[in-house]
């Protein structure tokens, strides 16, 4: 405790020789019981003194340059230094610095998160168990929990906090991801020179700028743009990329008064290149299938072309054919029509000729003999046959009658032929009994 009271007195005794105005010494406490049991252990002063938007850290030097590239640089030869703007790190944020330092541990918290990481960028704290590792670790896990109250926190270290680390940049693209733009009323509030620093950030870290347009939209709306220099109202449009701007977002920046007129005709350019690389592609990925095309696979489509080909020639070769045994089929069937109305032509002719056959007059035989004094007598127009003539013309007419029965179905000439045979027949009988 001794020594600790010492170090106090040191550092307020050091800090009112070069200082015109009472300095306020307010270390934290727990950074004085660090201190102190350092100086214990080690059996040494402090022996640096470091001032801080006017408060004095006295500290050891050692644990300090161990620690931060840019004290070891500022420290050699000389026991004090003074930390200032342009560094943005007030005495609360050096106080827990100095801290890790001694302990290597820290406490973080998402409204802290911001300070202690540019603090660690800005002081070169990336040797061995570094602050820095430690920062940037717990800012990307808190960053997609709670990035709302990180980018509060980012917001009150502009610049530093986009320049060192692109704080805000991340933030934004973290709820982007998300969802969230509650950060749209927040950015709003920033100035035109750091608008355009964190939109520079994002244009480098975002694949896609339709996002990055809204932003830009809602910003130039809410401030008033027309309040704009045109070189500010231009650089803030010209962090806008018209090649990552989907097609329907291009149109509506084209069609959006709130753009630059210099972005509006580098957009409407980009829209026609967009249009012309479209075709383009089209036509190639056309022509690429075409020359892929295999000698085998052309080969198999003329096959299948000639095949196809061959079945419909096979196919009207066969109408054709229906169509002429149909023509035959209807020619067949008038043929037997025809034909079956000139035989039934004949058989009413046969039947008529088979009459007439059974009229002509027959000649009784030898034997036959003929009653004078009777009817078939000189003297008489006719004559009588004996029993046996009777029977023998009953037998004869039998014989006619079976005969033209059984020969029906046969043909005219035939009949007629049988027919004439039967008398010329019965002629020669009655010649030779006369002879």
């Amino acid at each position: 405790m001794r020594a600790l009271k010492h170090a106090i007195e040191t550092i307020y005794e050091e800090e009112h020789s070069f200082s015109s105005s009472p300095p306020s010494i307010s270390s934290p406490p727990s950074l004085h019981s660090i201190v102190n049991a350092w100086s214990l252990h080690s059996s040494s002063e402090p022996n640096v003194l470091i001032l801080v938007q006017g408060t004095c850290f006295r500290l050891h030097q050692d644990r300090m340059i161990s620690q931060s590239s840019y004290l070891k640089q500022h420290l050699m030869g000389v026991s004090n230094v003074t930390i200032s703007p342009p560094l943005n790190i007030t005495a609360e944020t050096f106080a827990t610095v100095a801290g890790f330092c001694y302990t290597h541990k820290v406490h973080l918290t998402p409204s802290n998160i911001a300070a202690m990481r540019v603090a660690a960028e800005l002081l070169g704290m990336t040797e061995g168990d570094n602050l820095w590792e430690v920062t940037e670790s717990y800012f990307e896990r808190v960053v997609g929990v709670d990035a709302s109250m990180v980018i509060r926190s980012c917001f009150t270290m502009l610049p530093e906090s986009e320049t060192t680390a692109s704080l805000v940049s991340r933030c934004i693209e973290a709820m982007i991801w998300n969802g969230d733009v509650s950060f749209l009323d927040d950015v709003v509030e920033m100035h035109a020179q750091d608008f355009r620093m964190v939109a520079s950030y994002l244009n480098k870290r975002l694949p896609n700028h339709d996002a990055l347009y809204k932003i830009i939209d809602h910003y130039l709306k809410e401030i008033e743009y027309e309040k704009l220099t045109d070189e500010e109202h231009t650089e803030i449009c010209n962090n806008l990329d018209c090649s990552k701007l989907s097609c329907h977002i291009l149109v509506e920046c084209i069609q959006n008064p709130r753009m630059s007129l210099k972005f509006i005709m580098r957009a409407i350019l980009m829209e026609h290149l967009k249009t012309r690389r479209s075709l383009v592609a089209t036509v190639t990925a056309a022509m690429r299938e075409t020359e892929q095309t295999s000698l085998m696979e052309i080969l198999q489509q003329d096959t299948t072309d000639c095949h196809t080909t061959h079945i419909e020639n096979a196919m009207d070769s066969t109408y054709y054919r229906i169509q002429s045994l149909e023509k035959e089929l209807r020619d067949m069937k008038n043929h037997i029509q025809h034909h079956n109305r000139f035989m039934n032509g004949n058989k009413n002719s046969n039947a008529l000729n088979q009459e007439r056959s059974m009229s002509f007059h027959f000649e009784p035989p030898e034997d036959s003999k003929i009653r004078r004094g009777g009817r078939g007598s000189i003297s008489s127009s006719s004559f009588f046959l004996d029993n046996i003539t009777a029977k023998q013309h009953n037998k004869v007419e039998m014989f006619h009658t079976n005969k033209t029965s059984s020969n029906k179905t046969k043909s005219f000439p035939y009949k007629f032929i049988s027919s004439f045979k039967n008398v010329f027949g019965c002629r020669n009988q009655q010649q030779n009994k006369r002879s």
